[in-house]
């Protein structure tokens, strides 16, 4: 059990739900609650969520959220997507299974329903996965990268999200802002592609001063012929 200990990030501050609490899935649902936000106002694209492949295109960083973080807390800021730490393990599958249908079931606020949607859109296939995997934020213990994001694609279909409100409506917001930005995408092509390496950018900062005293040089001769 000690294996799987840290497969969700539970406040148990939020422990005094248990006295309404109608089952221990409904517990756990409670104790996960993220979060109020003042920009869950759903939009026409409000699901629509760059993948994570588009948004490294864009030059966007991923990084684990504090542990602290309740699972459910997705941020994005000055360029960076903070993610709690997501170890998936049969327990995990089990359990968002489990509260999404309790949700469904016997609930109005569906934030697990939620949750399960952004992760669909922002895993559209295996190469998202591999790129949080990199960068810590997913660690899976039973399933390849094709099946994490074949995980969520499945929870994704029964997900049922509400008409008014979307919690990663602003989140999806500022996303698509970003990858939009024709700034951010040439700042990260040239990352990407031309200085991805400590060498690239000492062979850039020589050419540039070679080429700079090629230009003193050339100023200092038209000077002399004066």
């Amino acid at each position: 059990m000690d294996k799987d200990k840290d497969y969700v990030s539970i406040d148990f501050k939020k422990l005094a739900d248990s006295l309404r609490a109608r089952h221990f899935v409904d517990l756990i649902r409670l104790c996960l609650r993220p979060p109020n936000r003042n920009d869950t106002k759903r939009q026409a694209d409000s699901e629509n969520a760059p993948s994570i492949t588009k948004l490294h295109l864009s030059g966007v960083k991923f990084e684990v959220a504090a542990s602290d973080k309740n699972l459910l807390d997705i941020t994005f800021n000055n360029g960076i997507l903070k993610i709690p730490k997501l170890t998936i393990s049969n327990m995990t599958l089990h359990l968002l299974r489990n509260l999404q249908i309790f949700e469904d079931l016997h609930c109005t606020i569906n934030n697990i329903n939620q949750f399960n949607t952004i992760l669909n859109r922002l895993l559209s296939d295996s190469k998202d996965v591999e790129l949080l995997t990199q960068n810590g934020v997913i660690v899976s213990r039973i399933l390849d990268s094709e099946g994490v994001s074949t995980f969520f694609r499945q929870l994704n279909r029964d997900a049922r999200v509400q008409q008014s409100d979307f919690y990663y409506s602003g989140l999806v917001k500022h996303l698509q802002k970003h990858c939009k930005s024709r700034c951010h995408k040439l700042k990260a092509n040239l990352k990407q592609d031309y200085f991805n390496t400590p060498w690239a950018y000492i062979s850039f900062g020589a050419a540039a001063f070679i080429l700079i005293l090629t230009f003193i040089q050339a100023v200092c001769s038209i000077i002399g012929l004066i």
